[in-house]
């Protein structure tokens, strides 16, 4: 409560502030530290283009999950303690679950965009009285494991911790789904209370995955992460300023693709240095794992509001999006 008031003064401070000059101040707040390189490559990212865009008149001030834990962030963006927020849809399902269908889709930004796919997506947030910007599309979700392969190549015998929207990936390839939250993750990887995560790829080296497993495959699961503005912010910024966001979140979608492909090469690269082995499912068990991601993340998806998720994969399917 103490930092929520503090914020609070501080909040009403910049906001008397903002009143003599030109510039748009933008508290933004986003779900990582730099540990998860989505940090920068996407949240500080889009803060330095929209600054580089404006000529410097939008200046975003950035704060992290060190002041707003990640599973309580929707809440501060919707009574507009914060004007824009840079999230992973998993933190806040409690509120939507439509972003989980995407996990099934190809990362392909413009293929997306044509869709109208956003009319969707903004209409779920706009009930949360949120405007999405933007759905950067990552890639990479990998499954690590301090054991083999069971004898059918599966997860068979397995406890792996992920999280409640992926428990169906782990349980069609024979595993076990464990929710456990980051903090108790690497422990119980290390005292084998667990046998495996799924987590992102980009970061992992960071996190000290090559310290708690030993091998680890592809799940090709995508990483959708949205941007969200509180909808009185957006509906007040000038229209110009808003064409700076609407174009800057392009510029930024369009680079997603290529970035994580870096990104996850270079994890590759440093898995490899550390020792840990690179598995390869059989085509049967990754046939059944790319159907449950599909049928999986939309069955999630459809949880909260069925219509809106069915209307958003008939989009996504109908562009030819959905993972084969």
């Amino acid at each position: 409560m103490k930092t929520l008031a503090k914020l609070l003064a501080c909040t009403a401070l910049v906001s008397i502030a903002n009143m003599a000059s030109a510039e748009t101040v933008v508290r933004m707040l986003k779900t990582w530290d730099d540990r998860y390189p989505g940090s920068v490559v996407i949240c500080d990212r889009y803060a330095e283009l929209l600054t580089e865009a404006s000529g410097g008149e939008i200046v975003v001030q950035m704060s992290g999950p060190e002041t707003i834990p990640p599973l309580e962030q929707l809440e501060p963006t919707q009574n507009g303690l914060f004007q824009v927020l840079c999230t992973y849809p998993g933190f806040h399902t409690g509120s939507a679950t439509l972003l989980t269908g995407l996990e099934s889709i190809r990362p392909d930004a413009q293929a997306f965009r044509e869709s109208r796919a956003m009319e969707v997506v903004r209409e779920t947030y706009g009930a949360l009285g949120l405007h999405a910007i933007s759905v950067p599309l990552g890639h990479g979700y990998w499954i690590y494991l301090n054991r083999d392969l069971s004898g059918s190549g599966d997860l068979s015998g397995m406890q792996i911790r992920a999280l409640p929207p992926q428990h169906p990936y782990i349980s069609a390839i024979g595993g076990t789904p464990v929710v456990l939250p980051p903090a108790e993750m690497f422990s119980a990887l290390e005292r084998g209370v667990v046998d495996g995560a799924l987590f992102p790829a980009a970061g992992a080296t960071g996190y000290g995955f090559t310290e708690v497993t030993d091998r680890y495959f592809d799940t090709r699961v995508s990483s959708p992460h949205v941007i969200l503005a509180n909808q009185t912010f957006w509906d007040g910024l000038p229209g110009d300023v808003r064409k700076v966001f609407i174009d800057q979140a392009e510029v930024l979608e369009n680079e997603m693709p290529g970035t994580y492909d870096r990104l996850n090469e270079e994890e590759h690269e440093r898995m490899a240095e550390a020792g840990m082995e690179r598995l390869t499912l059989s085509d049967e068990v990754a046939a059944r794992l790319s159907h449950a991601i599909v049928e999986g993340s939309w069955s999630f998806a459809a949880s909260r509001d069925a219509d809106a998720a069915g209307r958003l994969r008939n989009i996504v399917e109908g562009a030819g999006l959905l993972l084969e």
